[in-house]
């Protein structure tokens, strides 16, 4: 496993076709990134749902794969950000 000798910050994207996330350092360099599908559920009168379940199963899934490659120590991680679909996350 490569020390980055930094700190790092683990990120999560929640976007409507899924999740990604990466490891980044304070500087703002991508040291990897991983994303997962989500299913969305178009109904009738045009409104879309997505199961809140899928979006918790599938940020573990990609926080998995990722931290799985080693890119950095996982010790090294010293901040979680999150962010979501602009207002439609409810």
């Amino acid at each position: 496993m490569p020390s980055t000798g930094t700190d790092i910050i683990l990120a999560i994207d929640l976007g409507t076709s899924g999740p990604k996330v990466a490891l980044v350092t304070p500087a703002g360099e991508v040291l990897g990134w991983e994303r997962e599908s989500l299913a969305s559920h178009f109904l009738p009168d045009g409104g879309v749902e997505q199961d809140p379940e899928e979006w918790w199963r599938t940020i573990c899934q990609a926080t998995r794969k990722l931290l799985a490659r080693a890119l950095a120590p996982v010790e090294s991680i010293v901040a979680l950000v999150v962010t979501a679909q602009w207002s439609g996350t409810v």
